[in-house]
């Protein structure tokens, strides 16, 4: 049998053991955790930079679609032989609707582009504001292209079988911003996907 004073000695020792794993054991899982919060804060951080480049982009992008619209009126007004500012306002508008994930025009489509292509033909005081849309399927840089490549649809036919001047068209892409009601279902999704073509003429003095 263990003296006691042994006895004191090994349980003393055992418990400096325990006290000794245990430490060791907090210590990894306090690294353990730290690791996990900096891995999260770089993953945050990388998250809100990402959303910051996108919405600089986004502003960019209508800047320049600004900027292309106030050119367009200027030319519109020189080719129609107007001088000074001339105020547009609009005269007409119709849609072109598109197939998902497509940017070809239907016949329906070609057929509405018809009659606004005639109407620019005799009338060269007219212009075209386009703008493309589309559903709320995929990501926001995506569907930006999508609705420029809908718009850009729209004008190349004007100008291939009518012969309408690209500076009385001008256009920009919302994507999926601009939702033309609740998308939830099967007919509210194939209304998204459009072109919305916005005659405007002079106003009357």
């Amino acid at each position: 049998m263990f003296k006691p004073q042994k006895l004191l000695v090994i349980i003393s020792l055992m418990i400096s053991i325990c006290i000794w794993g245990w430490g060791c054991a907090s210590k990894s899982y306090v690294k353990k955790q730290t690791q996990e919060l900096e891995y999260q804060n770089q993953t945050n951080k990388a998250q809100i930079d990402e959303l910051k480049s996108r919405l600089a982009t986004t502003d960019a992008k209508a800047d320049n679609a600004l900027s292309t619209a106030r050119e367009a009126l200027k030319k519109a007004e020189t080719a129609a032989g107007y001088t000074g500012y001339v105020e547009f306002t609009a005269i007409g508008e119709r849609e072109v609707n598109f197939d998902f994930d497509s940017y070809l025009i239907e016949k329906i489509g070609k057929d509405i582009l018809d009659e606004i292509g005639t109407a620019m033909q005799q009338h060269p005081e007219l212009i075209l504001e386009i703008e493309g849309h589309t559903d709320n399927v995929g990501s926001d840089d995506y569907n930006l292209m999508l609705g420029q490549k809908r718009a850009e649809s729209v004008k190349r036919y004007l100008a291939d079988k009518y012969g309408i001047a690209l500076h009385r068209m001008f256009y920009i892409s919302f994507g999926k911003t601009k939702p033309k009601e609740l998308a939830d279902t099967r007919t509210g999704q194939a209304s998204q996907r459009r072109a919305v073509l916005r005659l405007l003429g002079p106003k009357a003095e």
